[in-house]
């Protein structure tokens, strides 16, 4: 658990990965209108299948392969709490950049800003009681979590909505700004906790520990990420939401991850498997979207080729 008293540079460490993920999360509410939600009434069933993988497949998933795999409780709770964090503002920023459905990408993000208020609590606290034997160990504050979220994240999100709502002209000219400060300012987070020594706020992330998490988390990424696609085909027609889903599915939130072990739960060795995700995450999931797309183009061109 926590001590009572911090370091200075673990309270200021702490503090930015806060304040870093609000302001993302004030991004994408900024990006939406009230009226897009009678949207997703209208059309809800790709948002209905991504929220189906994202916040049941994915931990599920996860769940099996970690249950099986010789690493240390407390890699395996970092691993299932990553699960459990939904793609936020660089899966969106991935959507737009390939020309995704860029809005379905919000709407996913929008609404899991509100499930996971449950289900990042809840599931965190199983994962602690099934990997470490007892609660006890790693006592998860159940209402300081709440109230993190409600902070961190669904009060920025609607604030967001509301300035966007009230002053359109000036979050239009702000929005590209605030997303690509919002991702600098993520590998400032990053840069942070990999470099660091772990008196100053790093996670004391070392080679060995890397090549005992890189090949686990990369092969959970990838696998989540193509299935995704592949069963979004068996149920949908609009291939650009599939590649979508398969986005949304396969980049989890690492920032949200790093607040729930390394802030709220205050152990760093549970933090190190979202910092290893979040070496090649980003990478390797625009390559994925790239490919599709390029493959969608040349299937509009030559529906021969399909």
């Amino acid at each position: 658990m926590r001590p009572a008293k911090l370091p200075h540079y673990l309270i200021m460490v702490d503090l930015l990965i806060s304040l870093v993920l609000a302001l993302i999360m004030f991004t994408i509410g900024s990006s939406l209108k009230p009226g897009q939600f009678w949207e997703i009434a209208r059309h809800p069933k790709p948002v209905i299948l991504g929220l189906i993988l994202q916040m049941l497949f994915l931990p599920l998933l996860a769940f099996a392969i970690v249950d099986i795999i010789n690493l240390p409780p407390e890699f395996k709770v970092g691993i299932m709490i990553l699960s459990f964090c939904p793609g936020g503002t660089t899966s969106n920023l991935i959507s737009f950049l390939v020309k995704a459905d860029v809005a379905l990408s919000i709407y996913l993000t929008s609404i899991n800003s509100f499930l996971i208020l449950v289900t990042v609590p809840t599931f965190t606290y199983l994962a602690l009681i099934k990997f470490t034997g007892s609660g006890d160990h790693f006592s998860l504050p159940v209402g300081s979590t709440v109230l993190s979220v409600i902070l961190i994240i669904l009060l920025p999100v609607i604030i967001g909505i509301q300035v966007r709502r009230y002053f359109p002209d000036i979050i239009i000219k702000l929005q590209k700004p605030l997303k690509y400060a919002s991702i600098a300012l993520l590998a400032v987070v990053f840069a942070i906790k990999f470099f660091a020594p772990s008196s100053q706020g790093g996670s004391g992330l070392i080679w060995a520990e890397v090549k005992q998490l890189l090949p686990i988390t990369l092969f959970i990424h990838l696998l989540v990420m193509f299935l995704s696609y592949y069963l979004a085909k068996g149920f949908l027609s609009n291939h650009k939401a599939c590649i979508t889903l398969g986005i949304e599915v396969g980049l989890q939130n690492t920032t949200l991850a790093l607040l729930v072990t390394s802030t709220i739960l205050g152990n760093e060795q549970m933090a190190k498997p979202a910092l290893v995700y979040a070496m090649f995450s980003f990478f390797t999931t625009f390559i994925y979207a790239w490919v599709n797309k390029k493959y969608d183009r040349i299937h509009r061109l030559d529906p021969e080729k399909a």
